[in-house]
């Protein structure tokens, strides 16, 4: 009987993991196929003023508005590395997106269970992608949510809980 228990859950197992790569895997694919669409508003402010750090300008000296620097930053740091393109922006949210993905799994494994985790960032993947959340576009929202889950991950779990989280 007891054999008969562990196979079945050996099987749940699997099927969350099988369950979370198409998923996880759907999710990149939409990111992917959505690389090279045009920068919406807050987009292109973004890229511009990132565009004017690169070239060793502060922020607010050419471009001002009411938001804060940190996603000047961010995209700054992104172009950078994936370049000055549409293109590049949009895969350095891809990486944002799969960063934060990855951490909502780590956290809903360490607070309840590996199901748990699974089926949260299963969730979170998808509901990133959704349009309602102006998720195709790059938006600090989508740069933000990955450190704030590492701060939260620091400020609610004790030192030796997240160690053992791995985030």
């Amino acid at each position: 009987m007891s054999d008969k228990i562990e196979s079945h859950n050996r099987f749940l197992r699997i099927a969350w993991w099988v369950l979370a790569a198409t998923v996880l895997g759907l999710t990149i694919a939409i990111r992917i196929r959505l690389l090279g669409i045009p920068l919406e508003r807050d987009e292109g402010e973004y890229a511009y003023a990132g565009q004017l750090m690169l070239q060793g300008i502060a922020p607010y000296k050419l471009a001002y508005n009411m938001k804060f620097p940190g996603t000047y930053a961010a995209y700054a740091v992104i172009m950078s590395i994936f370049g000055q393109t549409i293109t590049g922006i949009h895969l350095g949210l891809l990486f944002a997106n799969a960063a934060a993905v990855a951490l909502v799994f780590l956290l809903g494994r360490r607070l309840l269970n590996l199901t748990a985790g699974i089926a949260a960032a299963a969730t979170y993947a998808v509901l990133t992608v959704s349009p309602s959340v102006l998720g195709f576009a790059a938006h600090a929202t989508h740069f933000m949510v990955a450190r704030r889950i590492d701060n939260h991950c620091r400020h609610f779990l004790p030192a030796a809980r997240f160690l053992e989280l791995g985030c």
